[in-house]
């Protein structure tokens, strides 16, 4: 049975701290809101969103998540990952 392996991928990502707002507006090219307390509903533990053009979806960002710039071509999309998540896939760079 053949075999394959995974090619290396370098990444962009910048981790939420809840007080790098306008960096994270940066990084995203506009696609990241905080989420005001009042407005959490059912997820009060989440803290912003993130647009992910792969889900075509908002998707909810928790402090201290890191969010990874998509590296498929054509993508460009956004996603969170957790920092335990990172450390586990990714290697620095």
């Amino acid at each position: 049975m053949p075999r394959f392996r995974k090619r290396p991928v370098e990444i962009e990502a910048l981790q939420w701290t809840g007080d790098n707002l306008c960096q994270m507006i940066e990084f995203t090219e506009n696609a990241f809101f905080p989420i005001a307390p009042k407005d959490r509903g059912t997820n009060p533990d989440a803290t912003a969103e993130v647009f992910d053009r792969v889900r075509n979806a908002w998707v909810p960002v928790y402090s201290g998540q890191w969010v990874v710039k998509g590296v498929k071509r054509g993508t460009r999309g956004f996603y969170p990952i957790s920092a335990d998540d990172l450390a586990d896939i990714y290697d620095p760079a």
